[in-house]
Parts: structure tokens; sequence; C-alpha cells
């Protein structure tokens, strides 16, 4: 068997795989490929990764259009303000059923934002990444037909950390109000849950099984950070360095961005819906 992944890359001979040793790898899916990375090296343009961060600060603004409009629809339906309580203009009078109000909107927000997600080329790209660094870290340069094996649920994931943590601010802040107990015992079980929790959004909401062309993507991005790492496995940087190989700093100021112009629509939205 001899299979040539891509030219100028390495290449898989009978007699296994080529280099074996790795770093530990991160990556995010970013508009149009995928960004991995080490404290050392990463492969994503400051603009793509920035740009990503205003694609997913776009979805949160598409997934709140479509909330409000289904939270309208089922508001008028059993007249609850549920668009009123989004837009934090009123709500219900009773304190146990404002709170009750409150958590069914943070839910319905955030499962929209989440299937927007689903919807786009980036959770193509996020499974891409996935089954790349699975692969990479069980054999090194692995080709496609390797990677494509591999799952798309990784443990390490962002997702997980989410699903550990959002349930304190979309159930537990509410329930701060009218059940102070039941609130830490809903942390304490999001917490406890992350892994299975954050498995099943992975698998399908955040991920799907990417085409060829998104797995070369994510393997393109393997071959290059892997080489790089190969030839100073040992390089030492300043940590605001580390953070923006990571690429975390080029995310939160598309996020930041964007946030500032999504912040003025979200402010206009009712006006220009009852228009």
């Amino acid at each position: 068997m001899h299979i040539a992944v891509k030219s100028g890359y390495p290449t898989v001979q009978d007699n296994g795989f080529v280099p074996t040793g790795r770093p530990r790898i991160g990556g995010t899916a970013v508009v149009g490929g995928v960004h991995l990375s080490t404290s050392t090296f990463g492969t994503a343009s400051f603009w793509r990764l920035a740009g990503t961060g205003l694609a997913l600060m776009v979805m949160g603004g598409t997934a709140l259009v479509l909330s409000y409009v289904v939270l309208w629809i089922i508001g008028q339906a059993t007249d609850i303000p549920l668009v009123e309580m989004q837009l934090q203009i009123a709500g219900p009078a009773v304190a146990t059923s404002y709170v009750a109000s409150q958590i069914f909107v943070n839910l319905v927000t955030f499962f929209l934002f989440l299937l927007v997600v689903r919807l786009t080329p980036l959770a193509a790209y996020h499974g891409a990444e996935h089954k790349v660094v699975h692969a990479i870290e069980r054999y090194g340069y692995p080709p496609r037909e390797i990677a494509r094996e591999m799952p798309r649920v990784h443990r390490r994931c962002g997702t997980t950390l989410l699903a550990g943590i959002l349930p304190a601010f979309l159930i537990a802040a509410p329930l701060l109000l009218v059940r102070p107990a039941l609130a830490i015992v809903v942390v304490l079980l999001g917490w406890t849950f992350r892994y299975p929790v954050g498995a099943r959004i992975q698998q399908y909401l955040t991920t799907k099984e990417p085409s060829d062309k998104q797995l070369d993507a994510g393997l393109e991005a393997a071959y290059r950070l892997l080489d790089d790492w190969h030839r100073n496995p040992h390089r030492q940087l300043s940590p605001f360095v580390s953070l923006w190989h990571r690429g975390f700093i080029q995310l939160l100021t598309g996020v930041l961005i964007s946030s500032q112009l999504l912040q003025w629509a979200y402010q206009h939205l009712h006006i220009w819906l009852d228009w």
C-alpha cells in the first residue's frame, strides 16, 4: 500500500506511519478550514480566526432572531410575554412563573444557536478537526482513510466545558431568585455530567460528518503543525505569544468587534420586526 497524502507532506508506506512523536494539540474549526495549535505553533491566519469570531456572533444574532419568532408564536398561544422577557421589557408578575419563563427563553435561544451552528459548514470543519486530532493522538501523521474512521466526539472539546458551566447561567442564575438550594444542585449536576452531555451536544449539534475536502483541510493543518513542531520541539515562548498561537486572542478580537454591532442591532430588533 502506498497512499500519497498531499504533495510535500509525509506518505504512508507498508511498514506503518511516519513520525509518531507529537505534542498535545488543540484546535478549533474556522471559516473555511481548521486551526490546529500547540503552545508554540499555530496554523490559521489572524484574519481567518477573527473572521470566525465574527461568524459565531452572526450565528448568535441569527439565533436571536429565530428565537424571537419562536417565542412570539408560543407567547401568542399561551399569553405568556416570552418575547418581552427576551427583550427585557416585561415578564410575569409571579416570581415562580417569571423564573420558569426566563429559563425557557434561555434554553430556546441556546438550542437555536446550536441548531444554526449545525446547519453551517463550520460544524463539518469542527467534525474534521476532531477526527484529525484523534488520528494524530493515535498515529502521528495519519492519511485521510485513517482520519475518516475517527470519532467526531472529543473529550477535550470546548463544548464539554460549555456543557459544564452553561447550566449555571441558563438555569441556575434565574433559580437563585426563588430556589437557591435548587440552583446549587443544578450547578453541581451540570459540572458532574459535563462529559456525557457535552458528547451528545457534539454528536448531534456542533459537529457533523466532513466532506473529503473539509477533512483534507484538517489534515493539511495537522501536517503543517507537526512539521513545524518536529523542527523545533523545545521552542519556548511568552504566555501572550502562546495564547496567540492558540488563537484565543484573534477569536476574541472578532467576537468583540462583532458583539458591538450585534448589540446595536439587538437594541433595534423590536423596531424592525414591528415594522
